[in-house]
This record gives structure tokens, C-alpha cells and sequence, in this order.
């Protein structure tokens, strides 16, 4: 076999010359080393001088270049392909045995010297009719790093982590990072996202709020030694280091010096001082790093976003660059999240040339790779603002905590970015976001997920690089790519084949049938039957099935049109049943067909099987419950039901926990949980990411629903309901009141809550009917034609823990103030309130039924922010009263949602 080196002699060529920009940034000095040691590995020798060369190598940026723009005016450098552009290379051999290595900036320079590199490297010597270049599609690539943990720090809230080595060990691990960098260099990412809820109380100290720094001094210099390291590293290797952050987020030593609450959901002076103190002292002191902000959640960005974004964050950013004498601002990302961004771009934009934007792209879970509605709209219209506009794929709610490598998925919802979205930059999650380094594999020593999901980072990187490749050459690249990794071309196509498949199973499954795409449900821990054939009950998130699903029919649409007998329209559930089983045995024939083949990472191999096993009984396990509560839902909606369909459901519900249960088998032994989140923010199936993260936590809840339903049929088959339905259930009575005063302004006024009182200070809207509990508790109402537009804040004074009864009105007009809800407020559920504790409590006349919420409020001032909209204080209770959760119109019959099937018939023991 001829080796490269004898290539290159044969073609007389022995020695090269190197021609470069000076002085060499170290962008470019570290593609020069990596060019240098290529050629030498392919028998050239490196010379000083062109003149004593067998080959002349110019290396330079494109408009900056010297020698290259000579070439180019001389018209013996042209560009075949195109001339690159940002971040994009071209390479060419000449005529006079010139080789030219240029890019559009210096990290397509950069590029342009890696590629050549691995040319060389690839053992054929040096083409001679070389002349080929790239330009990315996707302007920003790169992974998202959470400086997170999975539970809460009480008292902090979460994001909320200062930055310490107790905590976060690997942030201080400079050959973790080196190796990061590297991969991520190979992949030709050109930016990592470091996510933090307020990154600046570790990072800098401020004379002016001495009082605001949460870590040592000596953590403080160990930190700020570690960022500047971390982006001179990353800059050698073109990559871009960016700080997230969250609004308004004050550090607990700060809001405690001040007395003042950790949440801050609208601006003030002093927390306006701060926060820009913060950023322009961050700013001057780490020029290189971006920032990317986030006005939502916490602040109420619709109505003080541009506010705090104009008045507040951009201030503190050009302090900044003053002190640092920047003659270029640094670009500044919004995240569209949580709020309207437009309005905030509107305002900004002429202000602050260097804005990008950002928004999520299945919102919190990778559902489908068309995504269409608002969310594309939205999308669009970011991406036409004449700027770098970037999709986030965000937490991956749905996929945890299963290996994910469906590459020909990730090229087509790139592939939507690029032609759907018109987007130009990705952000990309990890698939165990919340417990970086670390997988959530039961391995000792735990794996890494550098390592494990080392093909879901390479896939987006490389659709991103290039979104439109030809599927059969894609194909061969993957075998290859899991052929090398698994030791054979057997085991490389099995585990592809497999990867493609099972892939298609959790996305379809959330996007058809799920109540969220958000961080709100944990989507391979199940569902209940309620979820199922009630799914109105537990606030299923519209967007999914509008804008990341495509077109078709949840359950209680299918089954409308069964009844009536319509045609049906898009994917339906019995589709979604008859798909994902089909993938699922696709899958699991693959991963068999490639056992015995792999020779390498045998282990590795193992647990992709054993992924595709669990998915397959959990797609056993969704689809038998589907079938099951269709049979219900039938069963509710026909004129002359049949108890026999409730038969057939009790059976398919028995079946289905018969999988769960190999599943919980398989999973005690393969993982240590099934969700990063491991929070009171999980709420499906059920509540408490912590005391359901696993399934053999959740396993007990499914056999009790299946013999509920058993038993509850017992009773049917009598021609007798069940006791829970016919005693009449507990008695009610008022709720125990907390005396309270009022100590807000602008219009609220305190009233005694009675059948035929005003709801409202300036609207004839009598209350008609009220729930028991409620009668008498003393209230507060709004004027509502102030809050429809603007917020009207309500203070209490409390003289010890209560809850704050609120009633919202249940319609989504903006008119009213809207229940809290996770998939846009991580915060929502902080003092309890997501729930209603009384459903349909209060009718007032002319106006939607009343939900009543309750809020936890410590002794003291009990600030109401709502945010725009109107709404009631029906009340303020005792902190330990009891809640039902009961719906109290006298029109509603509890037998017909036929959510009682799955309860204890006996009723709450």
C-alpha cells in the first residue's frame, strides 16, 4: 500500500512554505499549528521561505489577506462554489502550486485549516485539483451548559445556584472543558450557552453592593480565573462563550439586607441600580463574553419588559463597554420566552444595533420537525428583523432519560430552522439538562453525557454546519460513524436502524396525546387514565397540538366525531397507536439483529438495547391506554352505552400495567431516574418531580387506578353506583378566615362576599351564587375596566401564614387575569395556586365562572401581581384550612366525567 507521504513525493512535492496574517491571533495561531502538523504527518517538510518551497500555503482571511486579495485580483484564485462566508473556508490549489486557505472571518479561516487537516490525514497526499468551500447555514451553533442542579436550594427558588466548587465541581475542571472544546471544535460548534439564573453575584464584586456577592472571596478569584480561562480557550478554538441570565433575579444576601422578597416581578430603583451595576461591571470585566437575557418568567415581561430591558439591562451593558473602552458593543441576546419579545425588539433595536434573538422550537420537548402556528409565525418574524436570529431546542422533556439518536429526525428539524423558520443560528440542549456532566444511567463511575449522547451533539452540529445533505449519503455516514464506535458495519447499521426508529415514539406520543410539551410532564413515567379521557381537567397546553404537533385530533375530538360519525382529519390517536407500535418493533428487531456484532463499547451497545426495550414497553403500555380510553369516552358519549366497553377498558388497563411493570423491572436496574427536574414544577403524571422520578414510584398509583376501575365496575354490574358517588361526600362549611388589611391603592377596595354583591368597584356584575365555603369571607374587588389594562397590585397585610383565596374568571381573554402556568413561568407554582381549590365557585352575573385558587403567604405584607387582567380576592384563610378541590356549581354531576371510575370507591381513606 502507498502511504501519503510517498503520494507527496511522488508528485515532488517534499517541502512547503507557510504564509499567514500577522500577527497571528490566537484563532489563527491555532489553526496554523493544527495545519502545520498535518503537513508534516503527510511527509512536507515546512521551510521559511517561499522561494526554497515545493508548495507555497497562504493562509489568511478573506478582505483582510494581502496575498489573498492579490490572488484574487489577479483572477487565479476564484471561488467555484462561491466566495465563503461567515464562518465559511475555501480551499484551493493554484496554478504555480500555490494552496490557499481563506474563510470569511477568522474562524472560517480557522475551519479552512482543520479541513485541510483532515484531507491530509485521510492517507491519500494532497489533491492537486483541490477547490472546494463551505459556508454554514447556521451562523451560531453550539450546546446550552446549565450551572443548575436538579433540586432546589431553599430558601433560594429555582435557577437559583451560586457558583462553587461544592456545587459545581466540573465548572473548575479545566481538562473536562479542554475535551468539550475540543469535540465541540470537531463539530464545528462556534458557541457554548452558559445557563444561569443570576450569574453575577459569583463573578464580579460591586464597591457600591458589597452585600449582593453569595460566594467567598477566594471562590470569587477561582471563578473569575476560570471564565477568563474558559473563553481564551474558546476563542483558539472559534468558539463564542455566552452568559444567560434571568430577570428580575437578585441574589438572597442582597434581598435579604434589604428585606425584600427573592421574587421581583417588576422593576424598582433599587433593584434597577443593581442589576445594571451587575452588567456593566461584568461587561467591562469579561468583554469577550456574550450576554442572553431572559426578561420573562419571574418579571412580568409582557407589561415591564422594554422597560427593564431599555431602562435597566442596555444602560448597564454600555456602562460596560465605556469602562472597557470596546470600540465594537457586544452582541446581546433576547429570549423570546415568557413574553410578546416584539415589542422589546421594536423598542431596542435602533438603540442596540448588535440584538439578537432566540425562542424555543418545540417548546420544551422535540415533537415534530414541522412545526406551524404562532410558533412558526413567531419565529419568522424574529428571523426577518434583519438580524442572528437562533432556535433553542430546549429542555427535552419528553425524551429523558433515554438515549436519543434519530439523526434523519434532527436533519429534517434543522432542515425546518433553515427553510420553515428562516432561522440562522441553534441552541441546543442537552438531554439530561439539569444534572450536567452526567447521564441519569446507573453506572458506576456514573457516565458522562459528553460520552453517552455523543450522537445527538454531532447530529445537530452537523445539520446545522449543513441542513440539505442527500439521505443516502447520510445513511452511509451514520453506519459509518456507529460502525467504528460498535466495531463492525453490522453493529454500526443495526444500532442506526434502531436509533432512527425509536426515535419516532416519544415525540408522537406527546404532540398527539400529551397534556404538555413543557417541563410540566414527564412524559416516559406514563399518564393516568384522567389525563387521558379528562384531559380538560388537568390544563393541557394549547401550543402543543397548534404549533408543534401537525394537524389532527387529540382524544376527546376523535371520539366527538366517532359519535357522530365525521370523517376524520391528520393524525389521529388510533394512528398514533398504530405508528408508534410499528416503530417500536422496527426498533427492536434492529438492536437485535447488531447483538453479537459489536466489538467495541459492548457495554454501550447493551444499553441501547436495553433503551429500545423500555420504550418498547412503554409504547405498549400508551398504546393499550389509548385504546382504553377511547372505549371510555365512547362509552360517556353514547346515547345507550355498554358496559362492555368498560369492560374491555378495565382489561387493556390491566394490560398496560403489566408493562409498566417490566418497565419498572428494567429501569430499577438501568436508571436512577427518569426526569433531570426532580421539583415540584412536575405535575404529570404526577405531582413532585422528587417523589415521583422514578417509575417504581409511580408503579403503585397505576395498579391502584386499575383496581379502582375493577371494583368501580363491580358495582355498575350490580345496577349500583359506587359509595364515593351516593353519600353525598363530606359536608362543607365555610372556610376559617384570616383577618386582614388592606394596604394597597389604586381602586381595590375590601368586600364581604355575598350572594348579590358587586364583583367589581365600576361594573354592574352582581354575584349570583356562591360556593358555602365562601359565603361571608371577607374579599377584595378591582375595578375591572383598570385591570383589563394595566395591573392593579392588591397588598395585604397578614398577622400570621394564610392563603390568599383568588378567584379567576375562566376565559382566556386578556381582559382577565390568567392562571400562572409552568410551560412559560418555572415560578408558577411557588406558593401553590396552580390548581383550583374550588372549581366553579363563583358565578357572577353576565360575566365567565369563577375558579378559586390559594396562594401560601407568610405572616406579614402578601403582595398580589397578577400581571394585566382582572380578577377576585375571594378571601384569606387559615394557612392549615383544607381543600377538596371540589367542583361546587349545583350543575355539575360528578358521574358524568367518569373520573370517579378510576378513584377508590369507597372514597379518600
Amino acid at each position: 500500500m502507498t502511504t501519503s507521504s510517498q503520494k507527496v513525493v511522488a508528485s515532488s512535492m517534499r517541502t512547503c512554505s507557510l504564509s499567514t496574517d500577522t500577527p497571528l491571533s490566537p484563532r489563527l495561531e491555532h489553526g496554523v499549528q493544527l495545519l502545520t502538523a498535518a503537513l508534516e504527518r503527510a511527509g512536507l517538510a515546512v521551510v521559511p521561505s517561499p522561494a526554497a518551497a515545493d508548495l507555497e500555503v497562504v493562509v489568511g482571511v478573506r478582505g483582510r489577506s494581502e496575498p489573498v486579495r492579490r490572488l484574487e485580483e489577479d483572477e487565479v484564485l476564484l471561488y467555484n462554489t462561491g466566495a465563503p462566508g461567515e464562518d465559511g473556508y475555501y480551499l484551493s490549489v493554484l496554478p504555480g502550486r500555490v494552496l490557499v486557505v481563506t474563510g470569511g472571518n477568522e474562524t472560517g479561516v480557522l475551519y479552512g485549516c482543520q479541513e485541510l487537516a483532515r484531507v491530509l490525514d485521510a492517507g491519500d497526499g494532497l489533491p492537486l485539483d483541490l477547490d472546494r468551500g463551505e459556508t454554514p447555514d447556521m451562523v451560531l451553533r453550539g450546546p446550552a451548559i446549565g450551572l443548575q442542579k436538579t433540586t432546589v436550594e431553599p430558601p433560594r427558588q429555582v435557577y437559583e445556584y451560586p457558583i462553587t466548587p461544592s456545587r459545581f465541581p466540573w465548572f473548575y475542571d479545566r481538562a473536562h472543558w479542554s475535551e468539550l472544546l475540543d469535540r465541540l471544535f470537531e463539530q464545528r460548534a462556534n458557541v457554548v450557552y452558559l445557563w444561569s439564573g443570576h450569574p453575577f453575584s459569583s463573578l464580579v464584586r460591586l464597591p457600591e453592593f458589597p452585600e449582593a456577592q453569595e460566594v467567598t472571596d477566594d471562590e470569587l478569584a477561582a471563578n473569575r480565573d476560570t471564565l477568563h480561562w474558559l473563553t481564551t480557550e474558546a476563542d483558539r478554538r472559534g468558539i463564542w462563550v455566552v452568559l444567560k441570565f434571568y430577570n428580575i433575579h437578585i441574589p438572597l444576601p442582597f434581598a435579604e439586607h434589604h428585606g425584600i422578597p427573592l421574587r421581583q416581578p417588576r422593576p424598582t430603583p433599587l433593584t434597577s441600580a443593581y442589576t445594571r451595576a451587575a452588567i456593566g461591571a461584568f461587561v467591562a470585566q469579561y468583554p469577550n463574553v456574550g450576554l442572553y437575557v431572559c426578561l420573562g418568567e419571574v418579571l412580568q415581561g409582557d407589561l415591564y419588559g422594554t422597560e427593564w430591558f431599555c431602562d435597566t439591562i442596555l444602560p448597564g451593558v454600555e456602562d460596560g463597554i465605556a469602562a472597557a473602552g470596546l470600540t465594537e458593543p457586544p452582541p446581546v441576546i433576547l429570549r423570546g420566552h415568557a413574553i410578546d419579545p416584539e415589542p422589546v425588539v421594536a423598542a431596542a433595536r435602533q438603540r442596540y444595533p448588535r440584538l439578537f434573538t432566540e425562542a424555543k422550537y418545540n417548546g420544551e420537548s422535540l415533537t415534530t420537525w414541522n412545526p406551524r402556528g404562532a410558533w412558526q409565525a413567531q419565529h419568522r418574524h424574529l428571523s426577518a428583523l434583519d438580524s442572528i436570529h437562533i432556535v433553542n431546542v430546549h429542555i427535552l422533556a419528553n425524551l429523558e432519560p433515554f438515549r436519543y439518536g434519530a439523526v434523519s429526525f434532527i436533519q429534517r428539524s434543522v432542515q425546518a430552522m433553515k427553510h420553515r423558520l428562516d432561522a440562522n443560528g441553534l441552541h441546543l440542549y442537552p438531554l439530561f439538562y439539569w444534572e450536567w456532566p452526567y447521564s441519569p444511567d446507573r453506572a458506576e463511575p456514573r457516565l458522562r453525557q459528553l460520552d453517552r449522547d455523543w450522537i445527538w451533539y454531532e447530529a445537530w452540529h452537523r445539520y446545522a454546519w449543513k441542513a440539505d445533505r442527500d439521505p443516502d449519503a447520510e445513511r452511509r455516514y451514520w453506519t459509518s460513524r456507529l460502525a467504528g464506535h460498535f466495531g463492525s458495519e453490522e453493529a454500526g447499521e443495526a444500532a442506526l436502524d434502531a436509533y432512527e426508529a425509536i426515535g419516532q415514539v416519544a415525540p408522537r406520543l406527546v404532540r398527539r396525546i400529551g397534556i404538555t410539551e413543557g417541563n410540566r410532564q414527564t412524559l416516559s413515567l406514563g399518564m393516568t387514565m384522567s389525563q387521558l379521557t379528562n384531559a380538560a381537567r388537568h390544563r393541557p397546553w394549547p401550543d402543543l397540538w397548534e404549533s408543534h404537533a401537525p394537524n389532527g385530533e387529540r382524544l376527546d375530538r376523535y371520539v366527538e366525531r366517532e359519535l357522530a360519525g365525521q370523517p376524520h382529519l391528520g393524525e389521529t390517536p388510533t394512528d398514533l397507536v398504530d405508528t408508534v407500535r410499528h416503530f417500536a418493533a422496527r426498533a427492536g428487531e434492529a438492536v437485535r439483529r447488531g447483538l453479537g456484532h459489536a466489538t467495541r463499547d459492548v457495554a454501550g451497545y447493551q444499553r441501547l438495547r436495553d433503551d429500545v426495550t423500555a420504550l418498547r414497553l412503554l409504547t405498549e403500555f400508551y398504546a393499550l391506554r389509548v385504546e382504553a380510553a377511547i372505549e371510555i369516552m365512547l362509552y360517556r358519549g353514547e346515547p345507550e352505552p355498554s358496559l362492555a366497553r368498560l369492560h374491555r377498558a378495565a382489561d387493556l388497563v390491566e394490560a398496560s400495567v403489566g408493562h409498566y411493570r417490566e418497565l419498572t423491572e428494567l429501569t430499577t436496574r438501568t436508571y436512577r431516574y427518569a426526569n433531570s427536574m426532580q421539583t415540584p414544577q412536575r405535575k404529570v403524571p404526577f405531582p413532585d418531580g422528587s417523589a415521583f422520578g422514578h417509575w417504581r414510584q409511580s408503579l403503585p398509583r397505576y395498579e391502584a387506578e386499575a383496581a379502582h376501575l375493577r371494583a368501580n365496575l363491580g358495582y355498575l354490574d350490580r345496577g349500583e353506583l359506587p359509595p364515593a358517588l351516593t353519600t353525598g361526600g363530606e359536608e362543607v362549611g365555610p372556610f376559617r378566615p384570616v383577618e386582614f388589611t388592606l394596604a394597597s391603592d389604586g381602586g381595590a377596595e375590601v368586600v364581604e362576599l355575598t350572594p348579590g354583591v358587586a364583583a367589581f368597584t365600576d361594573v354592574d356584575a352582581p354575584v349570583r351564587r356562591l360556593a358555602p365555603e365562601l359565603h361571608g369571607l371577607r374579599g377584595v374587588r378591582l375595578p375591572k375596566r383598570v385591570a383589563a389594562h394595566q395591573q392593579v397590585t392588591v397588598e395585604l397585610t397578614l398577622p400570621r401564614p394564610a392563603h390568599v383565596l383568588v378567584g379567576y374568571f375562566r376565559d382566556p381573554d386578556p381582559v382577565w387575569a390568567q392562571v400562572p402556568d409552568l410551560e412559560t413561568d418555572t415560578h408558577a407554582d411557588e406558593r401553590g395556586g396552580l390548581e383550583p381549590v374550588l372549581r366553579e365557585a363563583i358565578a357572577v352575573e353576565y360575566q365567565p365562572k369563577v375558579d378559586v385558587h390559594a396562594f401560601r403567604h407568610p405572616a406579614g405584607t402578601a403582595t398580589v401581581e397578577l400581571g394585566r387582567g382582572a380578577y377576585l380576592v375571594a378571601g384569606v384563610v387559615e394557612a392549615d384550612q383544607r381543600f377538596t378541590g371540589r367542583t361546587a356549581s349545583p350543575d355539575d354531576d360528578r358521574t358524568d366525567t367518569l373520573d370517579w371510575l378510576y378513584e377508590d370507591p369507597e372514597g379518600p381513606r
